[in-house]
């Protein structure tokens, strides 16, 4: 409470008012002495992946051995004392490292190894805001976040296979604290959304590169059957480098009005560049999502774009050799060699579904375990049902989890839609705003066929839009800047009037 007093000389009363200086917050959350756990754990993931190494490619010079330990040692620290570096680094590195020796390592390849100091930094992270008073209070979307990791946990606890569903809960964990970490850096500073878009479109240089490499030089024919030669960029499988490729380019797409000209080359070029290896993809799915993701964003921005974009789609299925065949054979039972199907068609799937869903019943509460459907089934294949796949692996706990994060997702979406339509928002931030929603609804439209849930590397990206439709549907109410009291006074009685007590709300 601030006292002010006051002793007017005349009839109207003059206030002289000295606002109190606001409260400076910490300048940053310090990691204390947990911070030796963390480093003692990098080194100990950077020295189990390196005899990792070792055991299985004796001559591995000792220069990537030791790079191995010194890298996790390195991330690790910077995390401690700048987490935001570490969370742009890791945005800008990950895609590069989904399929990297991913068939020769097993648990200890480089995206795991990241994963595991991604959780260790990011959990020291967050307490550490917390006992430092930069704490922000959790969106509701973030408390669902965090119900969707506990509701999974009775998954890992029943598992068939616990091997395979540990690995499975890091991926989740590390989905959920990321998500957590965004969704502070968002609620403190807005401008973060810029940095991390900005990483996110380093990360695309990697992918991008390695997809046209493979289109022009290396490309192999699909194992599916269908005949064609299909592109994974750096990635383990082409539909989930599809589903990576189908969002970025939405992304970016809203990115290119909002920055000058001379970078509107550079993001257009991206964009473009990110489309042709979408189509080089052949994945079907994605591609269906992704024109449902552009006609979302035509609509809101400029109408005429939906006609631009529907004669586009249908200009690439005439002209680009094999689309036509792919999507005419979408429920061909045999490849173009005369073979069976084995994963890239619908009535594969649908065939697939009626196969693996009687395992909820094995375990209706609490699941099989988590990414355990594909031990159960000779295809040794996950459901192509991301719906399907949470209810059987996490049962009705674990379902209603999922269905939880897009509940909150799908309402945030809808008030920031209603306020891109109302004008409420600037420009900028209504472009890149409808380009997020475009974005999810692209995503959640393959959650019906391809195998979205535990896809981490999708989900970490996805986090910068959903934290960034969280913050601007409830961080409002959470952020607000100080109300300036009002400290005129009403006109008094002449004489000398006793002293008044203003109390500040400040």
């Amino acid at each position: 409470m601030t006292t002010y007093s006051t002793t007017p000389p005349s009839d109207r009363v003059s206030v002289r008012v000295e606002p109190e200086k606001p409260q400076q917050r910490n300048p940053g959350p310090l990691p204390g002495p947990m911070s030796i756990f963390v480093v003692l754990g990098a080194i100990i993931v950077g020295l189990a992946a390196a005899l990792a190494f070792q055991s299985t490619s004796p001559d591995t010079p000792f220069v990537i051995l030791g790079g191995t330990v010194l890298s996790a040692v390195i991330l690790a620290i910077i995390g401690l004392y700048r987490y935001s570096w570490f969370l742009l680094i890791t945005l800008a590195v990950r895609p590069a490292l989904d399929d990297l020796i991913a068939d020769e390592f097993g648990t200890f390849q480089p995206s795991a190894i990241l994963g595991i100091l991604a959780i260790l930094v990011t959990l020291l992270h967050l307490i550490s805001r917390k006992r430092s008073g930069n704490w922000n209070p959790i969106t509701p979307l973030g408390w669902a976040f965090i119900g969707f990791f506990i509701l999974f946990v009775p998954s890992f606890v029943t598992s068939i296979d616990r091997g395979v569903s540990q690995g499975a809960m890091f991926g989740l964990a590390s989905v959920v604290l990321l998500y957590l970490a965004i969704e502070q850096m968002l609620l403190e500073d807005g401008r973060n959304l810029w940095k991390l878009l900005a990483a996110s479109g380093i990360g695309m240089i990697v992918p991008f590169i390695t997809g046209l490499v493979q289109f022009f030089f290396t490309g192999t024919l699909d194992p599916g059957g269908s005949g064609l030669v299909r592109i994974d960029g750096s990635f383990a499988h082409p539909n989930s480098y599809a589903t990576y490729l189908s969002f970025v380019v939405l992304l970016t797409i809203s990115v290119i009005p909002t920055v000058d000209v001379k970078q509107k080359l550079v993001v257009l070029s991206a964009a473009c560049l990110g489309g042709f290896l979408l189509i080089a993809t052949f994945a079907r799915g994605a591609w269906a999502s992704f024109l449902i993701g552009a006609l979302v964003m035509a609509a809101r921005i400029n109408k005429k774009l939906v006609i631009v974009i529907l004669v586009g789609a249908m200009a690439v299925a005439a002209a680009v050799p094999g689309v036509g065949d792919r999507l005419s054979n979408l429920t061909a039972t045999t490849g173009a060699n005369g073979g069976v199907k084995t994963d890239d068609s619908l009535g594969w799937r649908i065939g697939y579904w009626e196969k693996v869903a009687p395992f909820f019943w094995e375990n209706p509460v609490s699941g099989v375990g988590l990414d355990a459907t594909k031990t159960r089934t000779i295809e040794e294949k996950d459901p192509h049902n991301s719906f399907l796949q949470a209810f059987i692996e996490g049962g009705l706990l674990g379902g209603m989890g999922f269905l939880l994060v897009l509940g909150f997702a799908t309402y945030a979406g809808w008030k920031t839609w209603k306020k891109a339509r109302d004008n409420v928002l600037d420009r900028q931030m209504r472009l890149v705003s409808v380009g997020a929603i475009a974005a999810l609804l692209s995503v959640a439209a393959q959650l019906i066929t391809e195998n979205v849930l535990l896809n981490t590397i999708v989900w970490w990206y996805l986090n910068i839009a959903f934290a960034h439709l969280a913050v601007l549907t409830w961080g409002a109410k959470r952020i607000t800047p100080p109300v300036e009291p009002d400290y005129s006074l009403p006109q008094l009685p002449s004489g000398d009037p006793p002293a008044r007590r203003i109390e500040s709300p400040i």
